[in-house]
């Protein structure tokens, strides 16, 4: 059994501290850890991944038993959603990066669809229902519907494309162009991996990003992305054949952003409510994004 304390001999996030200390465990378990109240750094419980902790912290797991409670207690620390929208048929939250849509399993609690779940409760709605996702890394506008009546319906329009989706990147580097359009196929592999398909039309599936360099910075660029298709890690995949990967993603573009996250956000969806009215639903981009625009070094 590995020591369960470590000194910080090197400044770093506590997910990447925690990955030395087990590194055969994945990212999800080490989270896990993070999100039932295990971990300490110099005696104070810590409950963010993607916090930066300072050399000659200690970092300290306590044992299962230490953590949180079960069910009520992890219910009472549940933190509020920010809401964007909400009615009687839906809720549209602001999803903070570095927190599920959904839980991938059964020990994992704290998620937006838990958040909001116990926000819908408390003002009298009896269940939620998931609409659509984004990824961990990913922040802005999620949607939950209020009954399984309202979420076929709104379902049915992302399937059939009606949604429109629109995210801001902060990308590394300058595309060639000033706008465009991707659409390179992505395969979902059997380990659950995906990837790019490069010069065949028959495996994989459709993808569709759509493109425009709103500004510019000494090495990074703003990109507004408008997207047909909504394949895991659709827009990361893009960026990267285009060239310009997203700041902050290290499993599949450039990596660490100095700001600490993946530079994507989801900025607006525009959709028909079940009562035939137009909704637009808007996330300002995250202060920590636009930073990024002005950095003049790596």
């Amino acid at each position: 059994m590995p020591d369960p304390n470590i000194k910080v001999e090197v400044e770093a996030t506590l997910i990447e501290i925690l990955s030395l200390l087990h590194p055969a465990a994945k990212k999800n378990s080490l989270r896990r850890m993070i999100d039932h109240g295990r971990i300490r750094v110099d005696g104070k419980r810590k409950n963010k991944a993607n916090e930066r902790i300072f050399c000659g912290s200690v970092v300290t797991v306590v044992p299962r038993a230490d953590g949180d409670q079960k069910t009520g207690t992890q219910a009472n620390i549940l933190q509020d959603p920010e809401i964007l929208y909400s009615d009687d048929s839906l809720i549209v939250v602001d999803k903070p990066e570095g927190l599920l849509s959904v839980a991938t399993d059964r020990e994992e609690f704290d998620t937006m669809y838990s958040r909001t779940a116990k926000w819908a409760s408390e003002n009298k709605r009896t269940r939620i229902y998931l609409v659509h996702r984004l990824d961990r890394e990913t922040s802005g506008c999620l949607i939950f519907a209020t009954s399984p009546e309202t979420r076929d319906i709104l379902q049915k329009q992302f399937k059939n494309r009606s949604i429109e989706r629109i995210y801001y990147a902060v990308v590394y580097g300058k595309p060639e162009t000033t706008s465009g359009i991707e659409t390179t196929r992505i395969q979902e592999t059997k380990d659950k991996r995906v990837r790019l398909v490069i010069g065949t039309k028959r495996a994989g599936k459709e993808a569709i990003t759509n493109w425009k360099v709103e500004k510019t910075g000494p090495i990074n660029s703003l990109i507004r992305i408008k997207i047909d298709t909504g394949r895991r890690a659709q827009i990361r995949l893009h960026m990267v054949n285009l060239g310009c990967p997203v700041l902050g993603d290290t499993r599949y573009g450039r990596g660490k952003a100095s700001v600490n996250r993946l530079c994507l956000h989801a900025t607006e969806l525009a959709f028909i409510h079940p009562n035939g009215e137009t909704i637009n639903i808007k996330s300002n981009i995250p202060k920590k994004l636009i930073s990024e625009l002005s950095r003049r070094s790596l």
